[in-house]
């Protein structure tokens, strides 16, 4: 998978540089399709915006839509989505309940339990997961 140094981090901490394992490369590819998912989704929704402001997107046939060189992006976006949302899924089920091994396996684990959880959902439990994956990498010494 991924073989090397692979950096991450929880949002608001610094990246840190390991020798990836297996589990820990899995839980960074899916970290990284996360953050692309959420940049598509940023994008998508500002490009969807322009449309219906400038271009009175929902108002027009499909006829009309494929004329508009913008809206194409929207094809774009939904189908990389689409592979991304496969992959991630995936990734999850290798994501097994076993112990883990280093602290690099227990943060990279709560990095994704942090972005599984939604900030605006759970504050609370939130918090204390990314606290934690930063409490674990200062302790860890920044491994």
């Amino acid at each position: 998978m991924v073989g090397g140094a692979v950096a991450c981090g929880v949002s608001g901490m610094a990246p840190l540089q390991v020798r990836a394992a297996p589990s820990v490369a899995i839980c960074y590819r899916w970290l990284a399709i996360d953050a692309e998912q959420r940049r598509l989704q940023l994008e998508w929704g500002t490009l969807e915006g322009w449309l219906m402001t400038k271009r009175n997107w929902y108002k027009l046939t499909p006829e009309q839509r494929a004329e508009i060189p913008e809206g194409a992006r929207l094809g774009e976006i939904d189908a990389r989505l689409d592979v991304l949302e496969v992959e991630g899924h995936a990734l999850l089920k290798a994501m097994r309940p076993k112990p883990a091994r280093s602290f690099e396996a227990v943060i990279a684990n709560l990095s994704v339990a942090a972005r599984l959880i939604f900030v605006e959902d759970h504050p609370e439990a939130h918090g204390l997961i990314t606290r934690a994956a930063r409490d674990l990498a200062a302790l860890s010494g920044g491994k």
